[in-house]
């Protein structure tokens, strides 16, 4: 008789985490079992969105696309410093760490244990980092714990492969709204006396997501658009695993 096997995730993500905390069963289906959702309208305008970004920014589109007029100054600002490099400025990198919070490679996948994709990077001096992560779609203030989540481990992230750096200022632009999240005047500010309680809350968040094995199904409002229950294969064509 065929031994059963067991499966678990061995690494981690934001989006996995986020889909984990939202449903386990979700987090299976998509992630480990690998049944892919096709992509919506809205998905595949995000990922052009993100390219125009990465592509101006970098001085491959010579005008600025409009659908990132909302913060055309930002971008052209960007944009110059780029080009200048006075200080380096990263635009679209992956950044990957094993389980000790030790630099490794994103296709490690012996050691890998967790990927964070990083969209912008620049220096207000040598010693104050702003990460920016590019959104579309609409500002929740219901999500604001994923918001900050989200912030904490760019400026984990941040202050463990920039040593030199003593601040990181992490933070969410929804290009679609002019929508800056936190407020500009009022940032978010992570320093090296946050490391080690970063690196605890993060162990501590994901350790029940790594050591699950029964993937139970989280019955929430998104079922009502999930791609995997009962709605999501009427409206969607999905193939109907999870019964809510």
């Amino acid at each position: 008789m065929a031994t059963q096997v067991i499966k678990k995730f061995t690494s981690w993500s934001f989006s996995r985490y986020s889909d984990w905390r939202e449903c386990p069963l979700k987090a299976k289906l998509k992630h480990l079992d690998k049944i892919q959702e096709p992509k919506s309208p809205a998905m595949e305008r995000g990922t052009a969105i993100h390219d125009m970004a990465e592509k101006y920014l970098k001085g491959l589109l010579a005008k600025l696309p409009a659908e990132l007029k909302l913060f055309a100054d930002e971008f052209k600002k960007l944009k110059a410093l780029y080009k200048k490099r006075t200080l380096p400025m990263i635009v679209e990198d992956n950044w990957a760490f094993t389980a000790e919070w030790t630099e490794t490679q994103w296709n490690d996948w012996v050691n890998c244990w967790v990927r964070i994709k990083l969209d912008c990077a620049h220096y207000e001096s040598e010693s104050v980092l702003h990460v920016t992560d590019w959104k579309t779609g609409k500002y929740k203030d219901t999500k604001h714990v994923e918001y900050l989540e989200q912030l904490e481990l760019y400026a984990l992230a941040a202050l463990l492969l920039h040593e030199h750096i003593e601040e990181v200022r992490p933070r969410l632009v929804y290009l679609d709204e002019g929508v800056v999240h936190p407020k500009p005047e009022d940032p978010l500010v992570y320093t090296r006396a946050d490391v080690k309680k970063l690196m605890a809350s993060w162990n501590k968040r994901v350790k029940p997501m790594m050591s699950d094995t029964k993937f139970v199904p989280k019955p929430n409002a998104n079922c009502t658009w999930c791609f995997f229950g009962q709605a999501g294969k009427a409206k969607k064509g999905g193939p109907g695993i999870c019964k809510f």
